[in-house]
This record gives C-alpha cells, sequence and structure tokens, in this order.
C-alpha cells in the first residue's frame, strides 16, 4: 500500500492542498535504504503523482487562462507581486524554468497553469514537467536513503516528546486560534452593519450627497 499512498500524496500537494508528500519522500527513502522498498519504483510513483497533479493545472491554465493564475495568486502575501514575478520568471527561462520550480516556494504552483496560459505544446511540457519532478523527489528520496537511521532515531525521539509538544505548544495556540476567531466573528458582524449596497450608493449619489470612494 506504501506506492499507492506516495501517489496520492505528492498528487494531492500538487493540486495545493495541505499534504506532507515530503514526508512521505523521505520515509520512502528511508524504506529503500532498508531494503523494504525499491527506489527506482518509488521515484517513478513520485515522478507519476507530480505529472498528474500538474497537468491538472496546465488544463486549467489552458482552458481558463488568467483567472486560475489569479485565483492560485491570491493566496501569496502580495498577489500582485506574485504574478508579475511568475511571469518575468517564465518570460526569462519558458519552459526549463519548470527543471527548478519545485525548489522555489510559491513558483511551483503557478508555473503549471502558466505554461497552458502560454499556450505550450502538452507534450514539452509533461517533459520539461517529468525533468522538475525527477530532480525533486530524487533530492527527498536520497535525503531520506542516506539519512535512514537518522530518521529512524528522530522518529522515535519525536514520539517520546510529542506529548510534551502539544501540551506546551498546542494548548497555547488552540486558545489563540480561538480567541482570534472570536475577534474575526465579531469584526464581521461590525462590517456587516457597514455594508452598502450599490443601489443605494448609486441613490445617495443621485441625491447629490458628498461621498468619498476609496478602492482597496
Amino acid at each position: 500500500t506504501t506506492y499507492p499512498i506516495l501517489l496520492l500524496s505528492v498528487f494531492a500537494r500538487q493540486l495545493c492542498l495541505p499534504v506532507p508528500a515530503v514526508l512521505f519522500l523521505l520515509a520512502g527513502g528511508a524504506l529503500a535504504g532498508e531494503g523494504k522498498l525499491s527506489f527506482a519504483g518509488i521515484l517513478v510513483v513520485a515522478i507519476l503523482g507530480c505529472l498528474m497533479g500538474d497537468l491538472v493545472w496546465y488544463e486549467a491554465g489552458l482552458r481558463r487562462g488568467k483567472r486560475v493564475l489569479r485565483m492560485l495568486c491570491s493566496l501569496a502575501p502580495d498577489p500582485s507581486a506574485s504574478i508579475r514575478q511568475s511571469k518575468s520568471h517564465f518570460a526569462k527561462k519558458g519552459l526549463p524554468t519548470l527543471l527548478v520550480a519545485k525548489f522555489i516556494p510559491g513558483l511551483d504552483a503557478v508555473m503549471p497553469p502558466l505554461a497552458g496560459i502560454s499556450g505550450a505544446s502538452r507534450k514539452q511540457f509533461l517533459l520539461y514537467d517529468a525533468g522538475g519532478a525527477a530532480l525533486w523527489s530524487a533530492a527527498y528520496l536520497g535525503a531520506g536513503f542516506l539519512f535512514a537511521k537518522q530518521l529512524d532515531n528522530f522518529t522515535r525521539l519525536t514520539s517520546q516528546v510529542s506529548n510534551v509538544l502539544i501540551l506546551v505548544l498546542g494548548v497555547p495556540l488552540l486558545i489563540f486560534f480561538v480567541l482570534k476567531l472570536l475577534r474575526l466573528l465579531h469584526m464581521v458582524r461590525e462590517l456587516r452593519q457597514l455594508h452598502i449596497s450599490p443601489q443605494q450608493l448609486k441613490q445617495r449619489l443621485d441625491g447629490g450627497k458628498q461621498i468619498a470612494l476609496v478602492d482597496l
């Protein structure tokens, strides 16, 4: 069952879902180092998972264009800057950027749809994306393979202190999250009272009232 789990975890990561695929890759490499899995087999599975996820975004960019790119970049702290940087990278290097995109946070998510928007052929996209997926997957699988013993010791140590970490960090973080959630709900209620519809705004403007509009 390890191969399907690895495939699904990498596929989910490429769809921008919060799945710790890197940990699965490290674990897969460690198991290969112990002779329990085939290194070549898990590498092929990881590459396939990347290609499946990236192909979804490529097709979305090809069919939906810039809306998909804006949706992905909206998750960044500065969406407009993220779009500019992504386009700049692609304009300078083109599809070869896919070879290193997975090592650069933020760039990995936007490169497949950007390739689709640019009209790159599906064959060329898959070729470069497979190269980038191979380099990225091999890096983490190799790390797990080389440091299998250290990872095993780290896992044992983590299991021993996990309860302490939950008490020391988990409980305060939970309280902090609840307080932030309560503040958010309070803010939503306050803003709802200040809401004005386009029709109400037009009526005020037509009535000659002096209104200042700030576009955020």
